[in-house]
């Protein structure tokens, strides 16, 4: 084994702490735009038929709703302050909850999703196995 350039760097709680709520961050803005595929036809579907008489005229343009969708899209939390769920009556996303679970914890890979046995000393972050281990370390 070839041995690393440097000393071994080990996080200590709350910048594992930050680590995480910056993954999670970057999960919650990731995908943020619409499906690029969503326009492309599915590979079942059957396309229609276009005839060869094309229609003269002036054609009227029809706005879209897609319009609206791009131009004002928000963000996860930006929906959630524009609701003011904290002032809604009954259960809501802010309000709901549930009892926590009787059964232990269950961890996975961060790389790949596996069940996890393994932590990396670094980051606290799981792995499964050593191709997981060194996945995780070229991309960390």
């Amino acid at each position: 084994r070839v041995p690393e350039g440097g000393p071994r760097r080990v996080l200590d709680g709350p910048a594992r702490q930050r680590r995480l709520h910056r993954q999670l961050e970057a999960l919650e803005n990731d995908n943020f735009g619409d499906d690029p595929q969503a326009g492309l036809p599915r590979p079942g579907k059957r396309l229609p038929n276009f005839s060869d008489t094309a229609e003269t005229g002036k054609k009227k343009k029809k706005t879209r709703g897609d319009h609206f969708k791009l131009r004002f899209r928000k963000n996860f939390q930006a929906l959630l302050e524009e609701q003011n769920l904290s002032a809604a009556e009954g259960p809501n996303y802010v309000s709901a909850g549930a009892a926590p679970s009787r059964l232990p914890q269950r961890h996975f890979c961060a790389v790949c999703g596996f069940p996890s046995g393994y932590t990396c000393v670094t980051c606290g972050a799981r792995y499964c196995c050593t191709r997981c281990l060194g996945t995780h370390q070229d991309t960390r």
